[in-house]
């Protein structure tokens, strides 16, 4: 199961990130709201942001690998 994880990641990186902020998200608005009861809007900024270093890293990381 792990290898067919990895061989999609290394197949779809973006796809990756883009699932991976969707869990995290999830996870950290639910905790959020069962513990405030409160929905901070203003943190999909800071998720938003995180993906799109995220996505630069994987493109820096495709281009040096391609040049290799």
């Amino acid at each position: 199961m792990i290898n067919k994880y990895r061989k999609f990641i290394e197949e779809h990186p973006y796809a990756h990130i883009i699932l991976v902020m969707l869990l995290t998200s999830f996870i950290g608005i639910s905790i959020e709201y069962i513990v405030n009861r409160d929905f901070i809007g203003s943190g999909i900024y800071t998720a938003i942001g995180l993906t799109l270093i995220e996505f630069l890293r994987v493109k820096r990381r495709k281009r040096k690998n391609e040049n290799a």
